[in-house]
């Protein structure tokens, strides 16, 4: 089955697409770049119809190990709040965020990689009155199982292998000049949109210890930053940060906050 997809008005693909070129923007450490994108989410999807539109998405996308009663109960929940948006005004919204990434960003960014876009498609083409109602019934079939599934059931993909090997291999060949810790941890960073942030947990674990490690390798080794002064309070003021990422959850912000520190790091040891 081979639905029509016009990811353009497919709220939650456009919200997909802005993280990940805010992504790109980190690996390219162009601040202001993230600030213009920080801006755009913040501006269409913090309130109005956009939000309550991605709002539904999500319900339907992360909801995970419910019984088959509950599962038919949120779609229908879900079906039901999507009738009573006023679709007018969602349509002008999506023109008006269009607009914004054509002019402010670049048409590029709606090319973005997106992983579960399968997910996303399905939940469009429910929503969508031009699917038929035979398409909508295969398709809320295929929802109503993944809503049943339990989120570590390893037959519950989002992600089509092929698509992810194929972009990951793109990303090691466009980056391949980043130093390997920056690059397993950006890897790792795609690789968590599929697997609830476990693989990059786990690399975050073993790269913060790694990198206090040498930063206190450094502070002892080098007289300017040993000694108490101005130097030494903000080289420990780094290391407290990095003690303090295992009480908070992993986000975009700790990650570019860790990127920054393997540069620092790297700097500091090739000087």
């Amino acid at each position: 089955m081979r639905l029509k997809h016009n990811k353009k008005r497919n709220t939650a693909f456009l919200f997909e697409v802005l993280t990940r070129e805010y992504v790109k923007s980190i690996v390219r450490n162009n601040n202001g770049r993230q600030t213009t994108i920080k801006r755009i989410i913040k501006e269409h999807f913090c309130k109005g119809p956009l939000k309550d539109e991605l709002m539904i998405y999500r319900e339907l996308m992360e909801s995970n190990n419910l019984s088959e009663k509950e599962a038919t109960g949120v779609l229908a929940e879900a079906k039901g709040r999507y009738d009573s948006l006023n679709r007018r005004e969602v349509f002008s919204s999506q023109n008006r965020l269009i607009k914004e990434i054509n002019h402010t960003l670049s048409q590029g960014v709606f090319s973005n990689f997106v992983p579960n876009y399968k997910t996303v498609a399905t939940v469009y083409n429910i929503f969508n009155n031009k699917t038929s109602m035979k398409e909508k019934m295969i398709l809320e079939k295929r929802v109503i199982e993944s809503l049943t599934t339990s989120s570590t059931d390893d037959n519950k993909s989002h992600l089509d292998n092929l698509t992810y090997k194929t972009f990951v291999e793109k990303f090691n060949n466009k980056y391949s000049e980043l130093p390997e810790e920056q690059k397993g941890l950006l890897t790792n960073y795609i690789a968590s949109f599929s697997d609830n942030n476990l693989s990059l947990k786990s690399y975050l674990n073993d790269q913060v210890s790694e990198l206090k490690i040498k930063m206190l390798e450094i502070r002892e080794s080098n007289p300017s930053i040993s000694e108490e002064g101005e130097m030494r309070d903000k080289f420990d003021s780094i290391v407290e940060k990095l003690d303090g990422y295992s009480e908070k959850e992993v986000d975009d912000t700790m990650v570019s906050e860790v990127l920054h520190v393997q540069q620092l790091v790297r700097e500091m040891l090739d000087a």
